[in-house]
């Protein structure tokens, strides 16, 4: 902790008493943005948990199926049938603010005309149901997949900014805060010293005046 180099005035007193609330205010609104940033990302992170949970099962389950599509279709089936995919339209996404942090926001996408619910036909004569069903499951995780993405993105973002928060804070709790109290009590002594002695000096006068009289 140490003293900011200012005169011992009046003047400065006032200056750094204005300046020492404006810093506690400072520090209260970032400790509320910390508490408000931290629950946030602690929400964040459980649903991100518990979505990253099924989608990874599902996955488990479409990794098995599509070695069982592999068995029977083999590297070039499963090459014609992606040719044939019906591309799924990637979603909206927009941003929100929360507490000055920009996080991205799915919106829902529009219903896809003509849609079958899978990407991929196999052909006539070919056993296509193994492809078929990872096909469907693919589908089905593409909204999720962009969902678990979008909370990903939200932690991250949120635990940066909490980041910056908490170091702001330390540094007004740390340094700042207590270097203008240091300075406020150093300045106020002073100035208290002083009046002392000038009311010492006044007295002795006024003693040496009665004193000549």
């Amino acid at each position: 902790m140490s003293r900011i180099p200012l005169p011992a005035t009046k003047s400065a007193l006032l200056r750094l008493r204005a300046d020492l609330e404006f810093l506690e205010a400072g520090r209260e609104l970032l400790d509320q943005k910390r508490e408000f940033l931290n629950d946030a990302l602690l929400t964040f992170d459980r649903e991100a948990f518990a979505l990253r949970e099924r989608v990874e099962g599902e996955l488990r389950e479409t990794s098995a199926e599509l070695a069982e599509a592999h068995a029977a279709l083999g590297d070039d089936g499963l090459q014609r049938l992606a040719l044939a995919a019906v591309p799924l339209q990637p979603p909206e996404v927009r941003e929100r603010s929360l507490m000055g942090v920009a996080v991205p926001l799915l919106l829902p996408r529009p219903e896809e005309k003509g849609a079958t619910g899978s990407v991929l036909v196999a052909s006539p004569g070919e056993s296509g149901a193994a492809a078929a069903q990872v096909s469907s499951r693919l589908r089905r995780l593409a909204e999720p997949l962009a969902e678990l993405g979008a909370l990903e993105s939200c932690c991250l973002r949120l635990a940066a900014e909490l980041a910056r928060t908490r170091r702001k804070l330390n540094a007004l709790e740390v340094v700042h805060i207590p270097n203008h109290r240091e300075t406020i009590r150093f300045i106020a002594d002073r100035l208290e010293e002083r009046e002392r002695e000038a009311l010492f000096q006044l007295k002795r006068v006024k003693s040496l005046q009665r004193a000549r009289s």
